[in-house]
């Protein structure tokens, strides 16, 4: 069997068409002003949504940085270290400081340096796992500590164990 693979060409413009509109077939017309009011209403309800994932995401993020307070500040005392309290600051959404206040003489101590290699391996730790930054400060507990002034400077957050 010999087909023929040659196809007529043909080429009219009536071989295309505009395939019809589905709906009522009525066409609908917007003004200019119908035109600039949707755009606006569409701007300021994804502006509105924004917020929303912002706030939920910085709710997220502010209970894990407390968490992680929380979890160092038992850490130093199962070391012997013990912690006064921890002031927390936030930075951004996404961005948070913690200040360890500790003992003067601790603080002072060569062992200290232990603590500053566990926080190290615990801002690692969140890096890689969070979508968020934590850093640690430590601080020692003195008579001159202006707790005011830590105020200022944004740790407006303050956790201390309740006895």
């Amino acid at each position: 069997m010999k087909t023929d693979m040659r196809v007529k060409k043909h080429h009219e413009p009536t071989d295309w068409s505009l395939r019809p509109q589905t709906g009522s077939g009525e066409e609908k017309h917007y003004s200019s002003d119908e035109l600039i009011d949707a755009y606006f209403r569409g701007k300021r309800d994804q502006a509105e949504e924004n917020k929303k994932i912002l706030m939920r995401a910085f709710s997220d993020n502010i209970k894990k940085a407390k968490t992680v307070c929380e979890e160092f500040f038992l850490a130093l005392e199962q070391n012997g270290v013990g912690c006064e309290f921890v002031a927390l600051r936030t930075k951004s959404i996404s961005q948070f400081d913690a200040i360890f206040t500790v003992a003067k003489d601790k603080f002072i101590s060569p062992d200290f340096d232990v603590v500053y290699q566990m926080a190290l391996e615990k801002e690692k730790e969140i890096t890689a796992k969070n979508t968020f930054s934590f850093y640690f400060s430590f601080m020692p507990l003195t008579e001159s500590l202006n707790e005011r002034q830590m105020l200022v400077d944004g740790y407006i957050m303050k956790y201390a164990k309740k006895e």
